[in-house]
């Protein structure tokens, strides 16, 4: 962008350029009444861009936010366009939700927007972040170790929300500000070096721009670069998580031959099970197990991942209700967290028989109820049909069936007198099942609910 251009011909530029603001669409303004918003309304005003103004009285300082108010109501009259208000008790909104006063600012501001935006049918939402503030951003996001996402900064757009003044230097807008002689209001907070972003406003970058005097202009030229790069690195990311995360009911399974031979694994890993609370110390744990025996286990607040034995299984949290279930003979319905079981009582010629392992058709005369439900545990053993009264234990049978560490631990079995009748979802026991002398049967239907993933 020609340096010798007025801020006015840059802004009419760079929006044209990104697609954002001009004369056929009409934006929302968030104005502050500080010096940035305030340019940013002259701007509009002479580029001859359509906009209506919003303004957040966060009833944070007292008298001084009421003059913020009366001032951008006061912008409104003389430009001639809307001015929307509205007042917000943000320290009760910020303890109710347990979370900073600035977070809750910050949402209840863009919240707002929104609504207004799409009430009075208007295109945009525009912010007057400038240049500096994206530098300031980058240096805070590099402080907090945010990746290759934080070299960016801040977005020109997202969504709804615009920014047609990032292009613009901190100077360039004061200069705007001096020349056109534009009145605005100083936010006392903006010098207080408590915030983090304020620190590096007034502490660290001047020390930076010792060193590069150029420093808007350096990083300036290398924000669309830092872009496309992250634009670049978030593809060839998706591409890996599509080959290495396989959805499997409930779980998502990791191939730890594919891991072995996926380039940039720990970066992989990371991306994808980091919403699922899992930090880069989980992702060193499990690649420095690759090798070792089943059963290793890592556990996040919110997930966990079980080693088996070509896999990687990331799970739910299993369920610390273990409560027995009873069920009445005049029962229709159970159910256990994620899975409902249905009952339903026919005679015997009336039914069609399916070879289904949701479903259990059971010789009621055999059974005693109440029946119950419960979790398998160690020891348990019973007689699978199909096996001629062959004992077996329900361990070696589920190693037999090939079910994963992870699907053990959630196996119901329904008992009759301290005797299995159906190891829930799999196979009933011989001693249960229908014969020709059968006159009533037990159908139970399992039903499980599949959950959502990331």
């Amino acid at each position: 962008m020609n340096k010798n251009k007025t801020l006015l011909q840059k802004f009419i530029e760079f929006n044209a350029i990104k697609r954002m603001a001009g004369i056929k669409k009409r934006c929302l303004l968030t104005v502050s009444g500080g010096m940035d918003s305030v340019v940013m309304c002259d701007l509009f005003n002479k580029a001859g861009f359509p906009f209506a103004i919003a303004h957040c009285n966060f009833t944070l300082r007292g008298k001084e936010s009421d003059g913020d108010e009366l001032f951008v109501k006061s912008l409104g009259e003389k430009y001639g366009v809307d001015v929307f208000t509205k007042a917000f008790d943000t320290k009760k909104y910020a303890t109710e939700k347990n979370v900073s006063t600035q977070l809750a600012a910050r949402e209840l501001r863009y919240q707002w927007f929104e609504e207004l935006r799409v009430e009075k049918k208007l295109n945009l939402i525009a912010t007057a972040h400038h240049l500096n503030d994206n530098i300031e951003t980058i240096v805070f996001n590099l402080v907090k170790g945010t990746g290759i996402r934080g070299l960016r900064g801040i977005p020109v757009r997202q969504g709804n929300i615009v920014r047609p003044l990032l292009f613009a230097t901190r100077d360039e807008i004061q200069n705007h500000q001096k020349e056109n002689q534009l009145q605005f209001r100083e936010d006392s907070s903006n010098a207080e070096e408590k915030y983090t972003r304020n620190k590096i406003r007034h502490s660290v970058i001047p020390l930076l721009k010792e060193i590069n005097p150029s420093l808007e202009a350096t990083l300036g030229e290398k924000i669309d670069l830092f872009s496309q790069l992250e634009a670049m690195y978030e593809r060839q990311m998706s591409n890996a998580a599509k080959q290495l995360f396989l959805q499997r009911k409930n779980d998502i399974y990791i191939p730890i031959l594919k891991l072995k031979k996926t380039k940039n694994a720990n970066s992989v890993l990371f991306e994808y099970l980091k919403h699922y609370g899992f930090g880069k110390e989980h992702i060193e744990d499990m690649l420095a197990n690759l090798n070792n025996t089943p059963g290793k286990q890592f556990i996040s607040d919110k997930a966990r991942i079980i080693k088996d034995r070509q896999f990687f299984i990331l799970t739910q949290l299993p369920e610390k209700d273990f409560t027995t279930k009873l069920i009445e003979e005049k029962d229709s319905e159970v159910k256990l967290g994620n899975v409902k079981l249905k009952l339903s009582v026919s005679a015997a010629d009336k039914i069609k028989i399916t070879a289904d392992k949701t479903l259990a058709f059971i010789d009621k005369s055999k059974l005693q109820f109440p029946l119950i439900v419960r979790r398998w545990k160690q020891g348990d053993y019973f007689y699978p049909f199909g096996m001629k009264l062959k004992k077996k234990k329900l361990k070696k049978f589920l190693i037999d069936e090939k079910v994963s560490l992870n699907e053990k631990e959630n196996i119901w079995v329904l008992e009759s007198d301290k005797k299995i009748v159906w190891v829930v979802g799999y196979r009933i026991d011989e001693r249960f099942k229908i014969t020709p002398k059968t006159t009533q049967v037990l159908k139970i239907q399992m039903k499980a609910k599949v959950a959502k993933t990331a």
